[in-house]
């Protein structure tokens, strides 16, 4: 039986207590979502992220945001992105009619220097940038590079926060003073709601406007989930501290082998190895990682942070696959 360490899932399921309540409203399943407790997802999400309930914009999960955002910003725009970034964010930019101009994060650090893009900013631009970067785990802007950005009326910025519970670095607060700038965030990774894809936008009403018409009917098990999650999110707590406990195992372990492992400010982790392929090698022993190759070589894999059994299998799949390399 396959593991799976390839998708930055919750490696459990969330509190019996959540799952019972999205059971229920599974009888409710001929109906449509009643308004009232859409309402109160939002007032919760306003609540748990800090900002006005107006501010917020729900869909079922963050890849539709990502999608329909770039569609209603691209035009006219050249269309800049990290290299490497996250997938969904790279296709939906390559699949519009722009311009799009790729800055490279380099090793170690994985970071955008800002001195490579300060030129672009004279250009109409829709930035798209996931911080914490997927697949590297580095937080690639700091708020100066946000604010040198934002400064640019030219400008629309869209930062994808789907890690923030891990990193703990938000650019929420600057909303407020850049009606170009919107954030984006999920349920899926450290609230464990992969399946129930709920993701939200956080922006202002030169954003919003832009929405406007474009509202989508979540599920109604879907939005209950949600609202149980965040009335009782002690458990998101116990899953970080959780992943954090697993990361520096796991880095240990890892660097011992000869591993090279790339700090994270996420639920996963970027690894090197002298070895081609590795995460074939891995499904192999029924191991499944997300093979890097395509954004930064052959000899690069991303692994999720799992349980301590799933990843005492990884470790113990990478030690035989290593020293089975050197005899």
């Amino acid at each position: 039986m396959n593991i799976r360490l390839n998708m930055n899932e919750m490696y459990k399921a969330p509190p019996k207590d959540l799952i019972n309540s999205v059971k229920e409203s599974i009888d409710q399943i001929n109906r449509y979502t009643p308004q009232k407790e859409v309402d109160l997802l939002v007032e919760h999400l306003s609540h748990y992220a800090k900002v006005p309930h107006e501010s917020i914009i729900l869909s079922s999960g963050s890849d539709l945001l990502i999608k329909e955002f770039i569609f209603l910003f691209s035009n006219n725009r050249q269309i800049i992105i990290a290299d490497p970034t996250f997938i969904v964010i790279n296709n939906a930019a390559q699949n519009t009619d722009s311009a799009v101009l790729k800055i490279k994060l380099n090793e170690p650090n994985y970071q955008i220097l800002i001195e490579s893009l300060v030129d672009e900013l004279q250009t109409p631009s829709l930035i798209v940038f996931d911080n914490p970067n997927n697949p590297t785990g580095s937080l690639i802007l700091t708020q100066k590079d946000i604010e040198t950005i934002l400064e640019h009326e030219n400008i629309i910025l869209l930062l994808d926060e789907a890690y923030y519970e891990f990193s703990n670095v938000s650019y929420v607060g600057l909303i407020n003073n850049y009606p170009n700038l919107a954030v984006l965030r999920t349920l899926s990774k450290s609230f464990g709601l992969a399946g129930s894809g709920i993701g939200y936008l956080i922006a202002g009403d030169l954003i919003r406007k832009k929405f406007q018409g474009l509202e989508i009917m979540l599920p109604y098990p879907s939005v209950i989930a949600g609202i149980k999650a965040l009335e009782h999110k002690d458990y998101m707590d116990d899953y970080i501290n959780e992943v954090e406990t697993e990361k520096r195992r796991i880095t240990k372990f890892a660097l011992d082998l000869g591993i090279i492992v790339y700090p994270s400010h996420t639920n996963f982790l970027l690894m090197k190895t002298e070895l081609h392929n590795i995460s074939e090698r891995l499904a192999e022993r029924g191991v499944l990682v997300h093979d890097a190759s395509n954004q930064l070589g052959s000899k690069y894999f991303r692994t999720t942070i799992g349980s301590k059994k799933e990843n005492d299998l990884l470790l113990d799949s990478l030690k035989n696959i290593i020293i089975n390399s050197r005899v």
